[in-house]
């Protein structure tokens, strides 16, 4: 009885060994796909970090775009208005020294 009871406490040690080591295994797999997880949503983040910067950076091109050209029309026209004054005041200059010289 006693040899039966110490065969089974031998048995028992062992499979407790056998599901510690079990358990170690798994852990250390676990640990592992965590690691290669991490890894892969970090690459993931990285890319997506980047697509946004690209993007960000197209956005505000095309608004510098957009604001550039707005800022060109508005010289242009100024540039006009400017042209067309300054054919006014030629023509009234001309008339001035017409008008003195006779």
């Amino acid at each position: 009885m006693v040899q039966e009871t110490i065969k089974v406490v031998k048995e028992t040690e062992a499979k407790a060994e056998q599901i510690m080591k079990d358990a170690a295994q798994q852990a250390e797999a676990l640990i592992e796909k965590a690691k290669e997880d991490a890894k892969l949503l970090k690459e993931e983040t990285r890319k997506a970090a980047m697509a946004k910067a690209a993007s960000d950076m197209e956005a505000a091109r095309t608004e510098a775009s957009a604001g550039e050209e707005s800022a060109l029309k508005s010289v242009e026209q100024e540039i006009l208005t400017l042209r067309n004054q300054a054919s006014q005041k030629e023509a009234q200059a001309i008339q001035l020294v017409a008008d003195s010289l006779f």
